[in-house]
């Protein structure tokens, strides 16, 4: 799966591609996270990015990503866990970037809750399942308090 890196110096492909020409023109070399170096002129186009002031070639990231407030994450398994709430939880793993692209981080995995409503999908994460539970139902309060409240609060809402 391609995922563009976003250190990458050119904002547009076509940018990126006279960029790539002339340096391919001049046998500039590309280096890889091991610090071996190609020509450029021997790589596609999309396997680079310019970063740093040097074309860099970029690691393959096979794994599906799922942003979760704002974070990239792979999910690894979902749990078999059942509740009251509808939520469904995964183990994650958190999704890493350098110069040379994304990489699994290591260290612990991470909870990630999902709520799926007629109007979005919602997401959220945390250490444990207790924690990433608390921030979804937060997120939904946020989200549907009116909702909440016209039928919570009804006759409180009657008496003012």
């Amino acid at each position: 799966m391609t995922h563009k890196n976003p250190l990458a110096f050119h904002k547009s492909y076509d940018e990126k591609a006279r960029a790539f020409q002339a340096a391919v023109s001049a046998a500039t070399t590309a280096t890889d996270d091991s610090g071996h170096t190609h020509p450029l002129g021997t790589l596609n186009i999309d396997d680079v990015e310019f970063i740093s002031g040097a074309w860099r070639v970029q690691n393959k990231f096979p794994h599906k990503i799922q942003e979760v407030r704002g974070e990239e994450f792979v999910l690894t398994e979902k749990l078999n866990r059942t509740e009251k709430n509808l939520f469904d939880f995964y183990r994650a793993r958190m999704v890493g970037l350098n110069c040379y692209g994304r990489f699994i981080v290591g260290g612990p995995e991470v909870i990630v809750a999902k709520y799926d409503t007629d109007r979005d999908t919602y997401w959220s994460y945390g250490p444990t399942l207790e924690q990433a539970r608390a921030f979804l139902g937060i997120k939904l309060y946020d989200e549907y308090m009116d909702l909440i409240h016209s039928v919570a609060c009804k006759n409180k809402l009657n008496t003012k």
